[in-house]
């Protein structure tokens, strides 16, 4: 499960830098629309699939790309507001479904394959040391007096795990990393309380927020080599993802998320996000 999430947060993180290089904006209101339709469809990703299942944590203290930046400042701020969000959701499974269709249909089956390879590549690079430290995160921060008997859950995000690990994509990974990557993020995926299947959420605002800057911690340090070769593997797939493609996805995400006045402060928050992961990104690679 919490192998998943790693996933997901890895190529939600990386595809907002890689995608700054593909899709530019084409004249009038018209394209202004589809720019505000686009970016809803966008930050509902990053919600719905960065929260499917918990996470390991942080593998370079020493230089933070995170920590003390408006990177950190802006998930922050994102944190804060999709907790109440995130705690009204009943099923984020069939925005999984409509994410999974979506890259059966419109992306080439190698490219999505190599996206998936490249990701398990970069989450094994990460050292172990990192995994023992967002453990300890985890349990003491993130899920402090959280557990079974007392939390909300994210419903359906067992079902929408079981089905990302079911894709094509995923299935196309030597099933040997997988074991491997399994085992890596076990000590982090103890400290995750589950229930019914479904994992619980943080149990505060500030715990929320927490949580989205350890992801990004994680993401950003993997290293520079297999972080270069994953940034790259999405920026050929983002090149296949046309705007009428992505606003398909619409629909699917405002179910799941409502159009709730903390709904939609949660989208603008997703958005002020990405000039910051955008930047950070770059930075990291240099």
């Amino acid at each position: 499960m919490l192998f998943h999430r790693a996933l997901a947060t890895t190529l939600l993180l990386l595809s907002s830098s890689a995608a700054a290089f593909n899709i530019a904006p084409s004249g009038g209101k018209k394209a202004a629309n589809k720019n505000k339709n686009l970016a809803s469809v966008l930050a509902a990703g990053v919600i719905s699939a960065a929260v499917i299942l918990p996470l390991p944590g942080p593998a370079m203290a020493a230089d933070s790309f995170v920590l003390g930046t408006p990177l950190e400042q802006s998930l922050s701020k994102f944190g804060a507001t999709s907790y109440s969000v995130f705690n009204s959701i009943t099923d984020v499974s069939p925005l999984a479904d409509k994410f999974i269709e979506f890259v059966d249909k419109k992306v080439k089956a190698p490219d999505a394959a190599e996206v998936a390879n490249k990701a398990v590549d970069g989450l094994l690079a990460i050292p172990d040391s990192s995994i023992a430290e967002y453990k300890g995160i985890l349990k003491q921060v993130v899920y402090s007096g959280v557990n079974k008997d007392n939390c909300v859950t994210l419903g359906g995000s067992g079902s929408a795990a079981k089905k990302l690990a079911a894709s094509a994509a995923i299935k196309s990974v030597d099933p040997s990393k997988i074991d491997a990557l399994t085992k890596k993020f076990k000590p982090a995926n103890s400290a995750v309380p589950v229930k019914g299947g479904d994992i619980c959420l943080p149990g505060s605002v500030a715990a929320s927020e927490k949580l989205w800057v350890a992801q990004a911690e994680l993401t950003l340090s993997m290293p520079k080599k297999e972080a270069g070769e994953l940034v790259a593997s999405i920026k050929k797939v983002g090149s296949q993802a046309s705007r009428p493609s992505l606003l398909s996805l619409v629909p699917a995400a405002e179910g799941v998320f409502s159009k709730s006045p903390e709904a939609i402060r949660m989208v603008q928050a997703g958005k002020d996000v990405e000039p910051s992961v955008i930047a950070t990104v770059q930075a990291a690679l240099k």
